[in-house]
């Protein structure tokens, strides 16, 4: 009788109750939209880990992830580790357990309707939806400082004001449908922005997503910092669909039309959503007043995805933040250099960590004083791991052609520990003479 192989069970965390197989290939677990496990989680990075099938036994490895990984409470490292049956792994907010019975029901979505789409959500949708924002005006007269606020946003960005999105309606300009590749109803428009002006400036942030799944990011930090900003990108049908259990699932819809505070003297801080699907739209924004839970989630939620998408984390931040952030990569990335020679992995996470102290000031302006040193150092490190991957190649290839298979299993394993990033052409190569080798070993070292 063929042996079962264990599966995934994610048991906590935005994708709880959903199961995966593991493959030879391996599967990750991550922020990112390619992920095989993709969890819109800013506690994990893009690439967290993976698990991989060895020899019928599933491995896990952590990909140089920046806040760890851990099995059963205990952390994970830079080495790879066998999981057993009822081993439990931690990774930002969720929790995975291997479980030995799989279910018949595999990676669908709570509250998915058939064939995995998510059933239609009432946006409590009134006809006096457009009246309510003029009466806002009347129940709360402006303060001269913040008509000045408001003066100064629309001086600066201009025409800013035409990102306003453009409601769909499911069909062209003589009434008759217009045919998507991912049907239109079901995809979600989206604008959010976000506006935070004192007397130095004004720095406005925004995301919106098109009926035709396009995603753009906008910011605009002035006159201060003067940084702007712009980036857009077509999601793949795997982002659109995760897109679609955000908001399908976001209890953003049962909320106020607005939550508004009273004004501060020199100071306005201001966030707003218009969502939409085929003919129904919802609108909700908070000014100057604490944001209610579901706001905030639905907000972190989409603020994260895109920055996945775009790979865009730093944009949302001042220049004094994002100079912060970097000086705290680059700690943490001479850190793992010193201990380059402890754990083959610490080489990748050094580099990756490098990367992203320079990613951090790629739209500060002027750089820091030590930036150019920074960049160097990043190079050198880059450099000192293509060499050790090239030396550490000739070894695994060397054992291969001499067909000393258990060196070879060895030296490969230490490759693909050097070069983690399953997504790196090197550790596919380097993975897929892994599962070679060891299909030869499973035949008793059969050329």
């Amino acid at each position: 009788m063929e042996t079962k192989i264990p599966e995934l069970l994610v048991t906590a965390g935005p994708l709880k109750d959903q199961r995966f197989t593991v493959t030879e290939a391996g599967i990750r677990l991550g922020r990112s939209s390619s992920c095989e496990i993709s969890i819109p989680d800013p506690a994990l990075s893009r690439n967290q880990c993976l698990f991989e099938l060895r020899d019928g036994e599933i491995w896990i490895t952590d990909l140089a992830s920046a806040n760890g990984t851990a099995v059963n409470e205990e952390e994970l490292g830079t080495a790879s580790r066998m999981l057993s049956v009822g081993d439990r792994v931690q990774a930002g907010d969720s929790e995975i357990v291997v479980a030995g019975e799989p279910d018949a029901a595999v990676n669908a979505p709570a509250g998915s309707g058939e064939e995995g789409v998510p059933n239609e959500v009432d946006l409590g949708l009134s006809p006096q939806a457009g009246a309510e924002e003029g009466a806002a005006g009347e129940r709360k007269p402006g303060s001269p400082v913040r008509l000045i606020l408001w003066l100064l946003l629309v001086l600066v960005l201009g025409g800013s004001a035409a990102l306003i999105l453009l409601y769909p309606s499911g069909s062209s300009g003589d009434g008759t449908p217009v045919a998507k590749p991912l049907a239109p109803a079901k995809l979600w428009s989206v604008f959010y922005e976000k506006v935070e002006a004192n007397v130095k400036g004004v720095c406005r942030y925004a995301i919106e997503v098109d009926r035709d799944g396009n995603i753009s990011v906008a910011l605009d930090d002035v006159p201060e910092n003067d940084r702007h900003v712009k980036k857009s990108v077509l999601l793949s049908e795997k982002a659109r669909a995760a897109l679609d259990r955000m908001f399908s699932s976001s209890e953003l819809f049962k909320l106020d039309k607005e939550y508004v505070g009273p004004a501060r003297p020199g100071e306005l801080n201001r966030y707003e959503f218009r969502v939409a699907r085929g003919d129904r739209v919802f609108t909700c924004f908070v000014e100057n007043a604490p944001e209610p839970d579901a706001f905030r989630e639905t907000r972190l939620a989409l603020e994260t995805f895109s920055q996945n998408e775009l790979g865009v984390w730093a944009i949302q931040y001042s220049g004094e933040k994002l100079v912060e952030m970097s000086h705290e990569a680059r700690r943490a990335a001479d850190a793992k250099w010193e201990e380059r020679d402890v754990n083959y992995g610490n080489l990748a996470a050094a580099l990756k960590l490098y990367d992203e102290a320079v990613m951090d000031l790629e739209t500060v302006n002027p750089k820091p004083e030590d930036f150019s040193e920074l960049v160097t150092k990043r190079d050198m490190v880059k450099a000192e791991l293509d060499r050790r991957y090239k030396d550490q190649r000739f070894e695994a290839d060397r054992a291969v052609n001499m067909n000393d298979w258990d060196r070879a299993r060895s030296e490969l394993r230490i490759l693909c520990e050097l070069v983690p990033d399953p997504q790196d052409p090197r550790h596919a190569e380097a993975a897929a003479k892994l599962v070679d080798v060891e299909n030869r070993l499973k035949k008793g070292g059969a050329k």
